[in-house]
């Protein structure tokens, strides 16, 4: 338990913890000190002087030391001279604080009289307006009329725009600096500053190219007046005209909580929906203005069957009907092992369960994936599950004595609110760990900040586990783990080769003993981690069992996969090996690329693909495609797998539907429908029910064959359907079902998802003014599920080897495949604002190495590997370390599938003519 500190505020008797500000204590009595500075999220400042009260504390006899005490035994309380800021003054025993009396409000008054100077009076314009706390606050607070002259007021060119997202009007700015706070402090992107001086005082940006953050829709949310706008939502809607819809964002594995704000059946904008166990109360820019997809006039809008070649119109009998057909002919003569079904990690919880579902019960395949067979595939990630952070763990929370360990992972360009959290943590007293190959903006903050060679990440995690095992003596606890001996076997006689590493022993023993004596242990891993060997998660996950953090509270591995939903496709079964909740299966069935090699070579004969685009993401699959009898594709828009398609489904958008998500935290999370359909499309279930329903037939007719009457075929139809039939009536009839049948989910349901909605200590229907424009969470904080190490009473190390980076002679350089937020996938169709800030087809060198070949920005290499080679414009940049070639993963025109060999590929190049 904290110490706590019990005070006076306004005759009230209030108690809380040592170190909280007056502005909060008063909150605890429901006394909302105005403010416009002070932001909960951010160290305060007092700038604004809003916030003014008169404080006092006891008196204290200088002779005795002692609280000096009137007749009737109380202490007498010294009044401070002057008014205090209640953002900025720290709680202390005995205070006693006066937030309502004339001097107090004279003050305030006097704040708000010179704000309004040279605030111009157009709330009736204003996007702010309705949501504003400087109307609220001189309703409140302010005075009726002012004293100043109209002609002084101040005047500036309106708006100017501080990057392509943000426009300021610096006339209505207040000065409070949460903005630029908010860069500083949570981003960790200090692009806005402030310039000139007295009433010429005004925010400029301060980076090239201007406002250069992930993060800057932020801004406009926490600013206490209209003086941030998004280019996106400017004068769009008058906010009481909006209906916010809880909704959780699909474009990254964070899921960050939010709402699609509608008008008139179209979402107008996106805004924050609190939920400090997620995203608190931030966005990035691609969840914020990315939402353009869902309505898109280059959606699908109705479904699509080839006809003499030709993709023509059909409806929805006829395009199902063919789809069954086909499917059942196969099945009945080849069998299910000749049917193959790839669904993405777009697709929601209820798609994915019903999709493994469709293909092992209905179809009998096991033939089943959620990537496309791309040689940039993820590999299948298990222990992110089986050693995932523990069920329970706020992020938000974590601080002194938590050591967060980011290993192969670039959580900016990845999982962008993660950095905000790692960032938090470390403000908070933390220690946060880099251990990549490249630079990353975390590196700035670390305590460690170690760059490795690519290729030895294996050899990097033997010189941090070998330490612990040296220290383990023979009947000591961690001796007794199953698989210790292996491990131990593993690395005997190792010794880290520095050269080779590229971090000496040293720095990596430093690191261990950090990890080692920390209280929590959080470790996040992404791409680079991923594609560099099964060794390397399993590496990570035996640091926790070896420090005794796996299934320990607020510690434990954050997978960051690629997509919304990834963690939810491992979970329920969407993979040849394993059923929903990493079940064994006796006959595993073909992932991805054996999927399109059997279809080569005429063993698959139909290939139902939903969410996934395998085409899109390597061409040469086209080959593969073409060879199917049966090409269904089920998407959003007419991808490059659909146009090869004999069948397109038209599906309905996140916004345009209900279901479930799971996140890298492995926190099932509901979106709700926001907006009606307008098109001719079904949710990915329906569909897929629909076809299950028609194959029940088409098998019960089949099997009653020639010889059987009409009637007596229609009886067994009707006792099969009985058995077989789908029901779902809705996605939270999937999601009951997924709770029966899959045991990890087990107490998940729509009702146990809207959960608790207070945040931060207050009611769901507190109207909290200071926070700026965000939206309290009414529509659940969501259920995070249990590791599968919390419910194990065995802790087993993961089985560990040591692999020699690959080398080549003629081949001296490393590619790398980077992720990076702004790509060119299908959801950021029509979202022309972030056109400017997605990745280049460029090939990133070091100058070091661009001298060395003799190429300059803009010309073109030749990388080849030994399996291809591609042609790109050099991108001379200092984030691409010496001997390390980077290059976009998901840009279009890149070429890169044909030249990466999974992750780190030796490669050379040539400077083109």
């Amino acid at each position: 338990m904290p110490d706590m500190v019990t005070l006076t505020i306004d005759g009230q008797t209030v108690s809380v913890p040592k170190g909280t500000l007056v502005v909060e204590a008063a909150r605890q009595v429901e006394n909302l000190i105005p403010v416009f500075c002070y932001h909960p999220k951010m160290a305060p400042v007092g700038m604004c002087r809003m916030c003014v009260v008169k404080v006092g504390t006891p008196k204290m006899d200088p002779a005795t030391r002692q609280p000096v005490v009137d007749a009737d035994g109380k202490s007498v309380i010294a009044m401070m001279p002057r008014l205090q800021t209640a953002c900025t003054t720290p709680v202390s025993e005995g205070m006693v604080v006066v937030t309502q009396d004339s001097e107090v409000e004279h003050a305030q008054r006097g704040v708000l009289e010179a704000l309004l100077t040279s605030h111009p009076l157009d709330c009736p314009v204003c996007d702010k307006g309705g949501e504003c706390p400087l109307q609220n606050l001189t309703m409140g607070w302010g005075p009726g009329k002012t004293r100043f002259d109209y002609n002084d007021k101040v005047h500036f060119e309106k708006p100017v725009p501080l990057g392509d997202l943000i426009y300021l009007d610096r006339e209505r700015c207040i000065l409070c600096a949460r903005c630029v706070r908010f860069q500083d402090e949570i981003a960790g992107d200090p692009v806005l500053g402030f310039y000139n001086r007295g009433r010429a005082w005004h925010i400029i940006s301060q980076s090239d190219p201007e406002f250069d953050s992930k993060f800057s829709g932020n801004t406009t949310d926490i600013c206490p007046v209209g003086a941030l706008t998004s280019a996106d939502f400017r004068f769009k809607a008058r906010v009481w005209e909006l209906q916010p819809i809880p909704t959780v964002c699909n474009h990254c594995s964070v899921g960050c909580n939010m709402t699609f704000d509608t008008r008139s059946n179209d979402i107008k904008r996106v805004m924050p929906r609190e939920n400090d166990a997620v995203n608190e109360i931030w966005l990035c820019d691609r969840g914020r203005f990315g939402h353009h997809f869902n309505t898109s006039k280059q959606r699908l809008t109705t479904p699509l069957v080839r006809k003499a070649g030709k993709l023509q119109e059909a409806t929805w009998e006829e395009a199902l009907s063919i789809v069954a057909q086909q499917l059942d002919g196969i099945r009945s003569t080849t069998g299910g092992k000749a049917i193959g079904g790839l669904a993405g990690t777009s697709l929601a919880n209820e798609d994915l369960y019903a999709f493994q579902r469709f293909f092992r019960e209905t179809l009998g395949s096991a033939n089943i994936d959620h990537r496309s067979g791309s040689a940039l595939d993820l590999p299948l990630d298990d222990v992110g599950a089986q050693y995932g952070i523990h069920s329970g763990t706020d992020l938000s929370t974590l601080g002194k004595g938590t050591v967060v360990l980011v290993f192969g992972a670039d959580p900016e360009e990845e999982a962008p609110v993660h950095l905000l959290r790692i960032r938090g943590i470390n403000t908070r007293g933390g220690s946060v760990i880099t251990l990549n190959g490249r630079p990353t903006k975390l590196d700035s903050i670390a305590k460690h900040a170690l760059r490795y060679k690519y290729g030895s990440e294996s050899a990097i995690l033997a010189a941090l586990l070998k330490p612990l095992l040296d220290s383990t003596p023979a009947d000591g606890k961690r001796a007794t783990l199953r698989g210790f001996n292996d491990l131990v076997a593993s690395l005997k006689g190792f010794n880290l080769d520095e050269q080779a590493a590229g971090i000496s022993a040293d720095k990596l023993n430093a690191v261990a003993e950090l990890i080692n004596s920390a209280e929590n242990l959080v470790i996040f891993y992404g791409r680079d981690a991923l594609t560099a060997g099964a060794s390397v998660p399993a590496g990570l996950a035996n640091l926790l069992v070896m420090t005794r953090k796996a299934g320990a509270a607020n510690s434990g591995l954050i997978s960051l996969l690629k997509g919304a939903n990834a963690r939810g496709a491992l979970d329920l079964g969407v993979r040849p090996d394993r059923g929903p909740n990493y079940a064994a299966l006796s006959n595993a069935g073909l992932d991805a690329k054996q999927m399109l090699s059997a279809a080569r070579e005429g063993k698959i004969k139909a290939l139902y693909v939903a969410g996934v685009d395998p085409v899109g993401d390597n061409p040469a699959a086209a080959e593969s495609l073409k060879k199917l009898g049966l090409l269904v594709v089920q998407e959003l828009f007419l991808t490059e797998t659909a146009k090869l398609a004999d069948v397109v489904l038209p599906v309905l958008s996140v916004a345009e539907r209900e279901g479930t998500y799971t996140n890298a935290e492995r926190r099932v999370q509901r979106f709700r429908q926001a907006i009606r359909p307008t098109i001719n499309a079904r949710p990915d279930w329906q569909i897929l029910q629909a076809l299950a329903n028609q194959l029940v037939s088409e098998a019960v007719l089949s099997a009653a064959g020639g010889d059987k009457s009409r009637k007596q075929a229609r009886r067994e139809e009707d006792k099969a359907r009985v058995r077989s039939e789908w029901t779902y009536a809705s996605p939270a009839e999937i999601l009951m079902d997924i709770q029966a049948n899959v045991a990890g989910y087990k107490g998940v349901s729509y009702a146990s998802l809207q959960g608790p909605t207070g945040q931060w200590g207050r009611q769901a229907n507190e109207n909290y003014y200071f926070d700026g424009t965000s939206y309290q969470n009414t529509g659940g904080l969501g259920v995070q599920l249990p590791a599968a190490v919390e419910t194990s009473s065995i802790q087993t190390l993961q089985p560990f080897s040591v692999s020699t980076p690959a080398s080549v002679a003629d081949r001296p350089w490393t590619l790398v495949g980077a992720t990076f937020l702004y790509d060119d996938g299908a959801l950021l169709t029509d979202t022309d604002l972030l056109n400017n800030r997605k990745a280049k087809a460029v090939v990133a060198l070091n100058p070091v190495d661009a001298d060395k070949l003799g190429v300059k920005n803009g010309e073109r290499v030749t990388v080849s590997s030994g399996r291809g080679s591609l042609s790109l414009p050099v991108h001379r940049t200092k984030l691409a370390p010496e001997g390390v070639v980077v290059v976009p993963v998901g840009v279009n025109n890149v070429g890169l599938v044909s030249v990466v060999e999974g992750g780190a590929t030796p490669v050379a190049i040539r400077r083109e003519a």
